[in-house]
């Protein structure tokens, strides 16, 4: 008997589920409900869009109807506020991140539909750029926060000196990966600071379908709050007074 596999997406991708093998995570939810389904070579995948609280009702539903071989997929373990740097759990877009190497991670993309950069609406039935670059975004901190950071006395703040984005592909609500490569990192002793040049691959069906390259700093988060104070203080003087800037500048 063949196993016939069935992705199961968030709500938002009701375009994408229109699609064989594929199902909006709330249908499946009222079949379960409905104790609709008695094959046995039935198995749901997880795509994207599903939130935390969902894959974990399906999972404990499929397991009272005694039926756990529908759900080919577990509880979902995203990356936390420290990590994420997102204070809403529906906002991180990511896995902690393993290591596979000295220099190269990778974690798994795990969007819910609820988050930020999906709240408004959904065109067509890819997943947009931005998504994929604050993925990337989240995926530079978490590394830094769990392999670089971890023994720093201090919490940081990271700067963005650069982010290159070069989008090769449709990526759509299925699973995908982001491979991280760090090209150089080197550490000032004297300010205190980490600089890294990192790659970012996002990865879908064996192919690279976007690819993020970022330069960024991170330094003490004192360090930075005093200089942002006086450089927010310059800024509304350059406003009221423009002026006088332009004689500084002469």
């Amino acid at each position: 008997m063949s196993v016939e596999r069935i992705f199961i997406v968030g709500d938002k991708f009701a375009q994408f589920a229109e699609n064989a093998h594929v199902m909006a995570a709330s249908k499946l939810e009222a079949i379960l409900d409905g104790d609709l389904l008695h094959q046995h070579n039935l198995r749901f995948q997880l795509g994207q869009g599903v939130s935390e609280e969902l894959v974990a009702r399906l999972l404990e539903k499929a397991a009272s109807l005694k039926k756990p071989w529908l759900t080919d997929f577990s509880k979902l373990l995203k990356a936390g506020r420290q990590h994420a740097h997102k204070h809403q759990q529906h906002n991180s877009m990511i896995s902690m991140p393993p290591r596979l190497s000295h220099d190269s991670f990778e974690v798994d993309v795990l969007l819910d539909d609820r988050c930020a950069e999906m709240s408004d609406h959904m065109t067509g039935q890819h997943i947009q750029g931005m998504v994929l670059t604050e993925a990337a975004r989240q995926t530079f901190l978490a590394v830094s926060e769990e392999f670089y950071l971890h023994n720093e006395p201090h919490s940081s703040y990271f700067v963005i000196n650069n982010m290159d984005v070069e989008y090769l592909r449709f990526v759509f609500p299925l699973p995908m990966t982001i491979l991280y490569q760090v090209l150089d990192h080197k550490i000032s002793e004297r300010s205190r600071s980490q600089r890294f040049e990192v790659r970012m691959s996002v990865i879908q069906a064996q192919q690279i379908c976007c690819v993020v390259k970022t330069k960024f700093s991170t330094y003490p988060d004192a360090l930075i709050a005093e200089k942002e104070a006086g450089l927010a203080k310059q800024a509304i003087l350059s406003e009221l007074n423009p002026e006088i800037v332009h004689e500084k500048s002469a």
